[in-house]
């Protein structure tokens, strides 16, 4: 299993400046299978299915 650190940053103002903070946001893992599941740390308990995008049309190559 392959696991990943989701992160995020928020923008804010300090003394005039804008300022960044960078904190991780989640978890994205990988099982043996190929499943992917995102688990967003501010909605606890709660997995996300992960898919790739099927594309919308059929992609056509006119070079041949």
């Amino acid at each position: 299993m392959q696991i990943f650190d989701v992160y995020t940053k928020k923008v804010y103002e300090k003394d005039g400046e804008n300022k960044i903070i960078s904190y991780k946001a989640g978890a994205m893992k990988i099982t043996e299978k190929g499943n992917m599941y995102l688990r967003l740390f501010h909605i606890p308990d709660v997995d996300y299915y992960i898919m790739e995008r099927e594309p919308i049309a059929p992609v056509i190559n006119y070079d041949k």
